[in-house]
This record gives C-alpha cells, structure tokens and sequence, in this order.
C-alpha cells in the first residue's frame, strides 16, 4: 500500500463548460464524500433483524483555500466558480493526485456553496461545494 502526502491530493475544476480542468488556485483542503441511501425492507419474516436494501447513489466535494483576486491562467479562480454557480451550469471535475498515479475520480455536478472571508490581519480564503449530478467515474490512470 503506498502512503502519500494528502498535498498531492487536488481537485481540479472546469470552470468554461467544455474547457480544460485546472485545479482550484491556492486550495489547501480538498474532499470527496460518496454516499448511498438505505431502504429499510425490515418485515415480520426477518427474524427481528433489520433488512436493508441499497437506494440512491450520491457524492459531493468541498474545497477550500487562500483568495487570490487574480487568475493565474493556469488555476481556476474563484470568479470563475462564481460565474458557474450564479448561472446555475454544471462543472466538470477531476478528484485525484497532482501526479497520475493509481486512480482518479470524475463526475460533474452543480456548486451549491460559494463563501469568501477573511478576518482582520489574517488572510482571505475561500470554501465552495459542489453537489454531483449523475454517475461518479473512478478512471484507471
């Protein structure tokens, strides 16, 4: 099993609908939650045991990082999350090691919380979540 550093572990983002992924400028923690619903199918012939059945499939992703009001070109920047989420358009993503290696994770789904803040004499960051829509992809790389 190979142990690496959770720094090589990025989201990158398309942020143009159609247009290349970059990772999301200056993040510092990045996650992916993959959830499946339960339907209880418990009856009287279960022997007083809960029986189970697998529902509704779902994923979400969160980020955050330091604001930089300033597109580097090479990041998505969190204009451009905001210009996705006001206009309510789905975003590509790809969850995964900066260096291929192993497997990544691929899906689209729609940014449902985009806050910037920052207090005084500390740095501005930023945090946004993306719900999925449709099938989540883990790719062999």
């Amino acid at each position: 099993m190979a142990i690496f550093n959770g720094t090589d572990l990025i989201l990158k983002v398309d942020s143009t609908s159609g247009g290349t992924q970059f990772k999301l400028m200056h993040s510092q923690n990045v996650s992916l939650s993959y959830n499946v619903d339960t339907i209880d199918i418990t009856n009287k012939d279960s022997g007083g045991n809960r029986t189970l059945l697998g529902g509704t499939k779902s994923f979400s992703l969160s980020a955050d990082g330091l604001m930089d009001f300033v597109s580097a070109g090479t990041t998505t920047d969190v204009d451009e999350l905001f210009s996705q989420a006001r206009d309510r358009t789905a975003v590509t993503f790809t969850f995964a090691l900066a260096t291929p290696a192993g497997y990544t994770y691929t899906g689209s789904g729609f940014i449902t919380s985009l806050e910037i803040s920052g207090g005084t004499e500390d740095a501005p960051t930023y945090s946004v979540s993306i719900e999925g829509s449709g099938d989540l992809t883990q790719n062999a790389v």
